[in-house]
């Protein structure tokens, strides 16, 4: 057979269709495609797209012949739901009123449609319209404002204040850093495991706190940290300006942080400005904004989530060596994830009361 090659726009297509498509099928002809690309055999490729080995080969000749274009959609072989004569219509409540559970699905369905299914014939029509279950977010608002004052106030900033900085520092003009606490508890960290029956994790005894105080270039990722056993005030906050000062390649620095008090004190402001350090106050309540941010979330997803740690000192060997490898190990992750695309509150969509 020839070399099947695969031009970039397509790659982008097939790595979203595979999870994102509405049709199963289709989901399954560009695992198979996306399995190839990567140089599996086609008979690994059937066996992990839950595809028969004709399938595969159909599939692949199919793009050869004409691309994505060429590949046939797939029809249903059985027969079409009544629901799908409702589908506009379902599709335009759901997006405004998402259901918070396949029960509720099922019982906006009947009264919308006057057609009564179960709970796993609900489930695949969600599927089929696009839909997937996905975590809240949480939008934290300052008291006394809107969420549309919020949201005015982050995007001045974001344009007025952070942009500029930003751009400065990708021209090498400027070393712009987020800096933020992650205050890690010596607890169960639980998470999510793919699993034939409910999996416990051993919760370990007492609560000591490692605290990691960091500042994440915006550019170059570089993290630079201060640790402690108890606190973070104000003079772990002049350790850390020591620290970035110390490893200062002759820009100008801007350090963005939120409004802490002890990152606002007279003792930080201070040595600030006699280290020739800009500190840049986010807007309040805007974590959103700030990079670091994600790096504290990885590293609980990496380190501690789903995991016991027999006593304190693992724990903490655990998280030092998760961030002592970002720059190594975790690159590309952290390539990816650290782009500076800031959600921003107007965007999102907010679910009712």
């Amino acid at each position: 057979m020839r070399t099947v090659t695969f031009s970039e726009a397509d790659l982008e297509t097939i790595k979203h269709d595979r999870y994102h498509h509405p049709d199963p099928q289709v989901q399954r002809k560009m695992e198979v495609l996306w399995l190839k690309q990567h140089g599996f055999s086609h008979e690994l490729i059937a066996a992990l797209a839950g595809v028969s080995r004709s399938t595969v080969q159909r599939c692949l000749t199919d793009y050869l012949e004409g691309g994505l274009a060429g590949i046939p959609p797939c029809y249903s072989k059985g027969p079409v739901s009544s629901l799908e004569d409702h589908r506009p219509s379902l599709e335009e409540y759901f997006a405004k009123h998402p259901p918070r559970s396949l029960k509720e699905a099922q019982h906006v369905i009947e009264q919308h449609t006057g057609i009564r299914r179960g709970k796993s014939q609900v489930r695949r029509f969600l599927k089929r319209l696009g839909m997937r279950p996905r975590k809240l977010a949480a939008i934290p608002v300052p008291p006394k404002s809107t969420i549309e004052d919020h949201a005015r106030n982050q995007a001045q900033f974001l344009e007025e204040n952070l942009q500029p900085r930003l751009e400065e520092a990708r021209a090498g003009k400027r070393r712009v850093l987020f800096v933020d606490a992650a205050h890690m508890v010596f607890a169960a960290f639980l998470g999510y495991v793919w699993c034939f029956t409910r999996w416990a994790v051993r919760a370990p005894s007492g609560r000591k706190r490692y605290n990691v105080l960091g500042a994440l270039d915006a550019v170059t990722h570089q993290l630079l940290c201060v640790t402690n056993h108890s606190y973070i005030n104000a003079l772990s906050v002049c350790d850390l300006l020591r620290v970035v000062a110390n490893a200062s390649t002759g820009l100008p620095i801007t350090l963005v942080l939120d409004n802490a008090r002890y990152q606002k004190c007279d003792l930080v402001q201070q040595l600030a400005a006699s280290l020739n350090i800009e500190l840049l106050y986010l807007p309040s309540y805007s974590p959103n904004l700030n990079l670091i941010e994600r790096v504290w979330k990885f590293v609980k997803k990496q380190a501690l989530r789903g995991t016991y740690h027999a006593n304190y000192n693992s724990f903490v060997g655990a998280i030092d060596e998760c961030l002592n490898e970002l720059p190594g190990k975790h690159k590309a992750e952290m390539d990816t994830l650290l782009t500076p695309n800031f959600q921003m509150l107007d965007v999102m969509p907010l679910l009712s009361a």
